[in-house]
C-alpha cells in the first residue's frame, strides 16, 4: 500500500516535533549561559560569544559524525536486520567516545592560538576563562549522541527529549550557584557558566546511557559488547565517510559563522555582543528545521532500507512544505517581537538596537535557512556524501565569508553587512542542496513497502 501525503506528513511530524523540541533544549543551554552572563555587562558576554562560536567549530564535526548512526540505524531498521543494527551501535559508540577525547584534546592543544583571533584584551581574557572548562564537556556530548541517534533510527524520539527538558532546570540552577555565587560558593563569572553546562551534560550522557542499556526491547541489537577487538574496518570505515561528509558540511557552516564573529569583533564589544544576542535567538528557530531536517534523514534511510526510492522522494516534498510553514511562522515572531526577544537577553541600549535590526533580517532569510538545513538532511539520508560537502564549502567560505569581511571592513553597513552576506551563503546553499536531492531521485516512482 502506498501511503498518502497526509500520512506522510503525519509520520514526519510524529518524528519532527521531538527531535525539535529536544534541539531547542540542548540550545537552551547555551542560551541560558548568554541570558545570565549577560547580566554580568557587554564584555563577558561577548567573551562568551567568540568562545561559544570556537567550541562549536569542534563540536559539530562530533555532531556530524554522530549522525551518521542515526542514518543506519534506520537503513538496517528497514532491512528488517537487527544484526546490522547491533554493529551500527558498536561503531557508532567507539567513533563518537574517541571523536569526543579527540576534541578536548585540539581544544586545549588551540588554546595558545587563540590571540590570532585579534579580539580586545579583556574581551579575549573572558573567552580563554569560559573555553578552558567548557572543553571538558565534549565527551559527555558524544556519549549522549552515540545512544541518542542510535535510537532515534530506530524512532524512539521521546526518551533524548525527556532528558534535554530536564538539563535545562538544572542547568539554570547550577548557573544560579557557580555564576553569582549562592549558598556560600564563590562567584565564578563565566568561568562557572562553563562548569554548570559541563556538569549538565555529564548528567545527560549517563541518563541516556542508562536508559538505553536498560531497555529490553533493545537487546536484540546487543550482538556484541562494547569492547574494541570487536570492532572491524569495513563498518567502521562506512559510518566514518558518512558522517565525515556531514561532519565537514556543518563545519563548513558553523566556522562561517564562527569568522563572522571574528570580524564583527573587530568593531567591538557591542557589536560582538548583539550578534551573540540574535545568533541565540536565530538558532532557536534554527532548531525547528535541524528537527525537520534530522527526521527527513530517518525516513528517507528507512525507505531505502525498504529499496523504495520514490518513497524517499515524496518524503523530501513534504518536509519541504513543512519546513517553509514552520519558518514562516519563526520570521513573522522575528518581526513582530524584533524589539523584545533580545531584551531577555542584556539591558545595554545600543546592543538593544543592533540586535533588534539583526532579527529583522534574520527574519528575512528563515525560508533559505531551513531548507538549506533540510537540504543537508536529506543528502544525509541518501548516503551522498562528496558533493554536498564541496557545496557547502563554496557558499560559505568562497561567497559568504569573504563577502561579509568586505562589507564590515569597506563599506557603511558594517555588523549589518555581514549578516545581509551570511543570508546570501544560505540561499546559495538551499539551492544547491535542494537539486542535489532533485537530482538523485529524479524519475523515480514509488513502489509502497516492499513484501
Amino acid at each position: 500500500m502506498i501511503p498518502t501525503n497526509r500520512t506522510l506528513l503525519r509520520d514526519h511530524w510524529v518524528l519532527a516535533w521531538p527531535i525539535i523540541l529536544g534541539q531547542m533544549s540542548h540550545m537552551a543551554q547555551s542560551v541560558v549561559d548568554s541570558v545570565m552572563v549577560g547580566r554580568l555587562g557587554a564584555v563577558p558576554l561577548a567573551g562568551v560569544s567568540v568562545a561559544v562560536g570556537v567550541f562549536n567549530v569542534l563540536l559539530v564535526f562530533g555532531i556530524g559524525l554522530s549522525l551518521a548512526v542515526t542514518t543506519l540505524s534506520a537503513h538496517a531498521r528497514g532491512q528488517g536486520d537487527p544484526e546490522e543494527g547491533g554493529r551500527v551501535l558498536l561503531h557508532g559508540f567507539w567513533v563518537c567516545l574517541l571523536a569526543g577525547l579527540l576534541m578536548q584534546g585540539v581544544l586545549m592543544l588551540g588554546m595558545p592560538w587563540l590571540s590570532l583571533l585579534n579580539q580586545k584584551p579583556e574581551v579575549e581574557t573572558q573567552m580563554r576563562i569560559y573555553l578552558q572548562a567548557l572543553g571538558y564537556s565534549f565527551l559527555p556530548i558524544m556519549l549522549f549522541q552515540a545512544f541518542r541517534q542510535f535510537i532515534e533510527g530506530l524512532e524512539w524520539m521521546k526518551p533524548a527529549l525527556m532528558i534535554a527538558l530536564l538539563s535545562i532546570p538544572l542547568n539554570i540552577g547550577l548557573n544560579s550557584l557557580l555564576i553569582f555565587g549562592r549558598w556560600g560558593l564563590p562567584a565564578l563569572g563565566v568561568e562557572g557558566a562553563a562548569w554548570a553546562t559541563v556538569i549538565a551534560r555529564w548528567m545527560m550522557a549517563l541518563a541516556m546511557m542508562a536508559y538505553v542499556l536498560n531497555q529490553k526491547e533493545l537487546r536484540i541489537y546487543w550482538t556484541h559488547r562494547f569492547l574494541l577487538r570487536y570492532v572491524r574496518i569495513q563498518p567502521l570505515l562506512r559510518l566514518m565517510i558518512l558522517g565525515l561528509s556531514s561532519a565537514f558540511q556543518f563545519i563548513f557552516e558553523t566556522s562561517a559563522f564562527a569568522g563572522a564573529a571574528v570580524v564583527i569583533g573587530w568593531l567591538g564589544a557591542e557589536a560582538l555582543a548583539a550578534h551573540q544576542v540574535a545568533i541565540n535567538i536565530a538558532s532557536m528557530s534554527f532548531m525547528v528545521a535541524v528537527g525537520i531536517s534530522s527526521s527527513a534523514s530517518i525516513r528517507i534511510g528507512y525507505a531505502r532500507g525498504l529499496g523504495d526510492l520514490g518513497l524517499a522522494r515524496r518524503i523530501g516534498w513534504v518536509a519541504m512544505g513543512m519546513t517553509l510553514s514552520l519558518m514562516s511562522l519563526c520570521a513573522l515572531a522575528f518581526v513582530v517581537w524584533n524589539r523584545e526577544l533580545p531584551a531577555f537577553y542584556v539591558n545595554d541600549p545600543v546592543v538593544l538596537r543592533s540586535a533588534s535590526i539583526l532579527l529583522l533580517i534574520a527574519a528575512a532569510f528563515q525560508l533559505v535557512d531551513g531548507l538549506q538545513a533540510l537540504g543537508v538532511g536529506l543528502l544525509r539520508g541518501m548516503e551522498d556524501k562528496r558533493v554536498p560537502t564541496l557545496l557547502v564549502l563554496v557558499a560559505y567560505w568562497v561567497v559568504a565569508l569573504p563577502l561579509g569581511t568586505y562589507l564590515v571592513l569597506h563599506s557603511s553597513y558594517g555588523l549589518y553587512g555581514m549578516w545581509m552576506a551570511l543570508a546570501g551563503g544560505l540561499l546559495l546553499s538551499a539551492i544547491f542542496l535542494i537539486l542535489r536531492f532533485l537530482h538523485l531521485t529524479a524519475g523515480a516512482m514509488s513502489k509502497g513497502p516492499r513484501p
